[in-house]
């Protein structure tokens, strides 16, 4: 449990706390925001590796595609 992880980490716990007393919607949505917030220093990772997959690859090397990746990530990474 690091210290830049502690958000994300309180609020997936707090929304499976939620989701176990009964309220799944709102838990399920703590918890996904927990999880993104956990591994978005993951994402940019991830995206250069499916470029890398062979029929995944194609799809996320288009042009409208890999915009979306570069505005998310704020720069290119050479493919």
């Amino acid at each position: 449990m690091k210290r830049s992880n502690f958000k994300g980490t309180i609020s997936f716990g707090v929304g499976f706390l939620i989701l176990i007393i009964g309220w799944p919607i709102l838990g399920m949505i703590i918890e996904a925001y927990g999880f993104i917030v956990l591994f978005s220093g993951f994402w940019p990772t991830l995206a250069v590796f499916i470029q890398k997959v062979p029929v995944l690859g194609w799809v996320f090397q288009q042009p409208f595609v890999r915009s979306l990746l570069d505005r998310y990530r704020g720069k290119r990474v050479p493919v």
